[in-house]
């Protein structure tokens, strides 16, 4: 049973030493989720075999499956999930057997969660600087499975500036030129705006704003909405290559 201390929408990640080819795990996931009567309302994406993304209409998020070639013949296999989702992750689990070691999973030198931009998201939305000013939806958290950007600090200066954007108006003329500059970027319409949902409602986030890795190597954009009460609506987050 999912553990009861945990919201049922918390991220958790499953590692495991994988006896299996990338092949052989997609070809048993897919059996798995077309045959099982647990996932009989779920679907899976994922056009190769290294990552697959299973969704479904009773589910608590996405679960995300990976494989891993660490060294030559030794792979690595992660099940990401919501807590409330634990049953099905079990189940998959269970559908390797033998195949699979539990291990303890990768995590980032001196912080208590997973490598990863999902796992920043929801972190970083309930830090106390940042959550009285800038919503993050799980839109957001569930597309980040899926970037390579990895400039932590970057992302959360972006999200600290957006959480000020609201309150700066009078005040962006004074302010150094490379505040002005953001802050210009951050008030900027654009046309064709992406949409989420908050709250049993479609919103609009006609606002952009793009976080720069340190490496140069991705660019992230955060879609944004202004809403009352000088909160920030992050609802999409996308990425491109440098």
């Amino acid at each position: 049973m999912p553990n009861p201390t945990l919201p049922l929408t918390k991220l958790q990640i499953r590692a495991y030493d994988c006896k299996l080819s990338a092949l052989k795990v997609k070809r048993a996931l897919l059996k798995l989720v077309e045959s099982s009567p647990t996932f009989n309302e779920s679907w899976i994406n994922g056009e190769f075999d290294i990552g697959s993304r299973i969704g479904g209409l009773n589910q608590f998020g996405d679960i995300i499956v990976r494989h891993r070639t660490v060294l030559r013949g030794k792979h690595e296999l992660t099940i990401e999930h919501r807590a409330g989702d634990e049953l099905l992750a079990k189940e998959i689990e269970a559908a390797y057997g033998k195949d699979l070691s539990p291990k303890a999973p990768r995590m980032i030198k001196g912080k208590k969660r997973p490598h990863g931009m999902a796992y920043f998201f929801e972190t970083i939305r309930s830090a106390s600087l940042i959550r009285n000013h800038v919503i993050i939806t799980d839109a957001v958290i569930e597309e980040a499975h899926d970037l390579n950007f990895d400039d932590y600090r970057e992302a959360r200066s972006k999200l600290e500036f957006l959480g000020m954007v609201p309150r700066l108006g009078a005040l962006h003329s004074n302010l150094d030129i490379r505040v002005q500059r953001a802050y210009k970027e951050a008030n900027q319409l654009y046309a064709c705006p992406k949409v989420c949902l908050y709250q049993g409602k479609k919103v609009a986030l006609p606002h952009r704003m793009e976080a720069i890795s340190v490496k140069h190597d991705y660019i992230v954009t955060l879609h944004f909405a202004k809403l009352p009460g000088c909160k920030v609506l992050v609802g999409w987050v996308e990425e491109r290559q440098f």
